[in-house]
């Protein structure tokens, strides 16, 4: 045993490469097991991405700190930028436990490869890696937008820059350029790591098609392209989304879900009305297309609006939580208002699938909260001046939900009873201000009409 660790620390290639291929093998396993088990109740779709996610993100950080760390000084090694990409992407809890993980390894290698005389140098930074990018991770959520955060990552830096200076002053309190640069070097490699961070993000956000509160924030902005296309050819719409977005966001807030992807949800749920817009009530101006059509078009039209929000959102690659939430805001549910009119022309009983929306049915509790606000929103509309009384306004939320529910549209997620409740005192209490004109809902099934 202590010729082959002889045999390494002298720099045999051989067996350099398969004690480092085994120490990587067993830190990535171990790094993978932990993440499947802290997100082991994730949609699927989520935990498909995952491994992808981690290798992409330790490929290129191991790279870079390879780069910096024998070229420039190993102080600079931009480690921390695996632990925010993955606490970004993934988890928190697994991005801290990756930095830890990843910072050994690397280290690790760093001795193997240069020998023990590095061991000074190699346990400052990385205890400074650990340290600071814990901090990182704990202000993630503080720093709202990019620039705020490369402010905080340059703030960490100067408070870590503290750490290796003190352990080079332990070994020798004479060598005053060794401490300083240590501590400059330490410096520039948590600003290297947020710089770094701030341009592989977007394109893994674009590749993974993931949602973080950076892309989250950038997508509410009424610049992006397809919502002034929804604001310019389907303007009753955008104004419709709009209270839906900030109904979403105070319903998802009192139920403790993502209030950013909610809102973010929301404002995307029907921009498949961009195509055929006229067909929905709200964009009309006096001429109906509906009065010279069928029935069984009117209704192809009408529940088109998800299929097409789906692809078109998926066309742009925003996160697969908005797209999927395009297309599951109505659920399964029947648009009554053409099936019965359709009725009138035949004798026949018409197959009710025929007149529903394809689905599939809300399949999370953000999903689950556009498919009530968008109701509950359109159905206040239409009723502001026969609801003249706070009862008889929670008896319409009230009946709206509980309707969603016997048709079964909440069966496919995890919202709860509890929950419904919590969204019914909300939007009973934040609606009434919104109440404007729109289409009239009554109780019978035709208030389902252009929904």
């Amino acid at each position: 045993d202590d010729n082959v660790a002889d045999a390494v620390l002298r720099g045999e290639p051989f067996l350099q490469i398969v004690v480092l291929s085994l120490i990587i093998g067993v830190i990535m396993s171990t790094l993978i097991a932990y993440t499947y088990y802290v997100k082991r109740d994730a949609d699927r779709s989520v935990t498909a991405k995952l491994v992808p996610v981690l290798a992409v993100a330790v490929f290129i950080t191991f790279t870079l700190a390879l780069v910096f760390g024998t070229t420039v000084s190993l102080y600079v090694s931009p480690l921390a930028l695996c632990s925010l990409l993955v606490a970004t992407l993934v988890d928190k809890r697994v991005g801290i436990v990756t930095n830890i993980l990843l910072s050994q390894t690397f280290f690790l290698t760093y001795i193997l490869v240069y020998g023990s005389e590095k061991a000074v140098e190699s346990s400052a930074a990385l205890v400074t890696s650990m340290v600071s990018s814990i901090f990182l991770i704990m202000f993630l959520d503080k720093a709202h937008n990019r620039i705020k955060f490369t402010v905080v990552g340059f703030i960490v830096g100067v408070c870590s820059a503290v750490i290796p200076m003190l352990i080079n002053y332990l070994v020798d309190a004479n060598d005053v350029s060794q401490i300083l640069m240590s501590g400059l070097w330490s410096l520039v490699s948590i600003v290297l790591s947020v710089a770094l961070f701030m341009i592989v993000l977007p394109l893994m956000e674009y590749l993974f098609r993931l949602n973080t509160p950076f892309r989250l924030a950038e997508l509410c902005s009424l610049e992006n392209p397809l919502l002034k296309r929804l604001a310019k050819e389907a303007p009753g719409t955008f104004n419709h989304s709009m209270v839906v977005g900030n109904l979403a966001e105070l319903c998802a807030d009192a139920i403790g879900e993502n209030t950013q992807l909610a809102k973010v949800c929301a404002y995307y749920h029907d921009v498949g009305k961009i195509k055929n817009s006229q067909y929905f009530i709200e964009n009309q101006k006096g001429y109906n297309p509906h009065d010279d059509v069928i029935p069984e078009v009117s209704v192809a039209m009408i529940i088109s609006h998800v299929t097409e929000g789906y692809r078109m959102l998926k066309k742009e690659r925003l996160p697969d939580e908005v797209a999927d939430c395009a297309i599951q805001h109505h659920g399964t549910t029947p648009v009554n208002y053409f099936l019965y009119k359709a009725q009138n022309f035949t004798e026949e009983n018409l197959d009710k699938k025929e007149f529903s929306y394809p689905g599939p049915k809300p399949r999370t509790k953000i999903a689950a909260i556009i498919m009530i606000a968008d109701t509950v929103e359109a159905a206040s509309r239409a009723l502001s001046e026969k609801v003249n009384s706070p009862a008889a306004f929670r008896s319409l939320v009230h009946g709206m939900i509980k309707q969603k529910a016997d048709l079964d549209q909440f069966t496919e997620c995890p919202i709860t009873y509890k929950d419904l409740d919590v969204i019914e005192d909300t939007l009973v209490q934040a609606i009434p201000s919104m109440y404007h004109a729109r289409i009239q809902y009554n109780n019978n099934p035709k208030q389902d009409k252009n929904a």
